[in-house]
């Protein structure tokens, strides 16, 4: 077999097997993979491949309120009694957003003179409650899942601007490009790149710019088995200590589980922002302020 047909026959073999309905365990190994930086969730697929549509012209003409992802780009949210409901998944994003905003107003920032990145979106559950903001500067939004971002670009752009990034811990933006990056619940599921991944936010932060993320700590620990003794947070917790015995140990965080969905990074609170305060700024950290987790807010030194 000459050189040239040989290059060709292998490079036919990957391109019949990327996205094949046959390689999806390889997928999923890959994401369960925890030293794997760089991969992403993809698009469902057939063995032929996948299409992406425009919105309807009956969609476009209604307001953002009423453009709502299907119930599995919704991540849980807005659920009651085991069944969806689109007032609770609309609530759940502007509460958080407004939980956001006071922190920043406390703080002394106003939003809308720079532009914001969400760091983490899924199918703009935050993001959309931006909308005003979004006509006075560019808002962008980003994450791994990639159905929901193509969704999102289908649906909520304009005014927002979307793409999908992966675990490896690089935007491509410009140093110094936002005032604001927000991250709801997504520092909660980052593990060994999590330092990487603040330090990138802090690339393209402007001067003086904030960091509001959110994370789960022992404050988070003793609210989840307070009020929701059967979640399964508890078994994993305690599935961890009965392998290490961390909780009887001077821990600083930990990872149940693993997959960048799957696993929930837990940090003790003070430990975790002296360190990370050698790189930015701590302005204020309030548990509960998201759900059971505790809202940070961090500014980078100009």
């Amino acid at each position: 077999m000459s050189e040239e047909l040989r290059l060709r026959e292998n490079q036919n073999r990957f391109h019949q097997a990327i996205g094949a309905a046959e390689i999806r365990g390889l997928e999923n190994s890959l994401m369960n993979a925890s030293n794997l930086a760089g991969t992403y969730y993809p698009e469902d697929r057939s063995q032929n491949g996948f299409a992406l549509y425009a919105m309807s012209a009956d969609l476009a003409a209604k307001p953002l309120s009423e453009r709502l992802p299907p119930t599995p780009l919704r991540h849980y949210y807005g659920i009651k009694d085991n069944r969806y409901h689109d007032d609770l998944y609309l609530r759940s994003g502007l509460n958080d957003v407004n939980a956001m905003r006071r922190l920043l107003v406390k703080d002394g920032v106003r939003l809308g003179s720079a532009p914001i990145l969400e760091f983490g979106c899924a199918a703009g559950r935050m993001l959309r409650h931006l909308e005003a903001e979004a006509r006075m500067t560019e808002v962008w939004g980003v994450d791994l899942h990639s159905a929901a971002i193509h969704w999102a670009q289908a649906h909520l752009s304009p005014p927002f601007q979307f793409f999908t990034n992966t675990t490896a811990p690089h935007l491509p933006f410009e140093d110094n490009s936002f005032g604001l990056v927000f991250a709801g619940s997504v520092w909660t599921h980052i593990g060994e790149l999590d330092d990487a991944w603040l330090l990138e936010i802090r690339r393209i932060l402007r001067p003086g710019g904030r960091l509001y993320l959110t994370v789960s700590d022992q404050n988070t620990l003793a609210e989840i088995k307070r009020l929701s003794p059967d979640h399964a947070s508890n078994r994993h917790v305690a599935e961890l200590d009965e392998a290490t015995g961390m909780l009887s140990k001077n821990w600083v965080a930990f990872v149940t589980r693993t997959t960048p969905w799957m696993q929930r990074v837990v940090y003790q609170r003070d430990a975790w922002l002296a360190r990370i305060g050698q790189w930015m700024d701590v302005r204020a950290a309030v548990p509960n302020a998201y759900g059971w987790q505790t809202g940070v807010l961090l500014a980078k030194r100009g």
